[in-house]
């Protein structure tokens, strides 16, 4: 009969056994419907999926990153993503951003955001940009995954 060995309620592994002896700090439960798996916790004595390991957030990603992820999240047109890496062209999302910041701060913004070819996560206008887009640190930090993997 299929057992699951299960230590400290996680499904350790898989058997075929007859038995439930099982050494000290293990547990043998019968799973005769192949219902648990390898990797699932036992909570309230249901054995259910863990929760998803969330992948490190990159601390830089590259100008074509960012600018194809903003596109691929719907932010900005693919067109305005496509002028942003090949000629430095502002998107309108990014005009609108610059539109509230005095003088000095949006020329630093536009050098920053026309002259970069990579991005970092925690740059103050990172966290900025997001603000005006809604997001929170945590979308943020998806996007940012995200990115990583374009």
């Amino acid at each position: 009969m299929r057992k699951i060995v299960v230590k400290d309620d996680v499904a350790a592994n898989a058997i075929e056994a007859e038995e439930d002896f099982a050494p000290e700090g293990l547990e043998l439960v019968s799973d005769p419907d192949g219902n648990i798996h390898i990797g699932m916790i036992r909570e309230n004595g249901v054995f259910v999926a863990p929760p998803p390991i969330a992948l490190p957030v990159p601390e830089e990603i590259s100008d074509r990153q960012f600018f194809e992820a903003l596109a691929t999240v719907g932010l900005i047109p693919r067109v305005e993503a496509i002028a942003a890496v090949s000629v430095g062209a502002v998107p309108t999302a990014m005009e609108v951003f610059f539109a509230g910041m005095d003088e000095d701060a949006e020329f630093k913004a536009r050098m920053l955001l026309q002259g970069a070819i990579a991005f970092h996560r925690h740059h103050p206008l990172v966290e900025a940009f997001g603000a005006t887009q809604g997001m929170t640190a945590e979308q943020i930090d998806d996007l940012w995954r995200m990115t990583a993997s374009l």
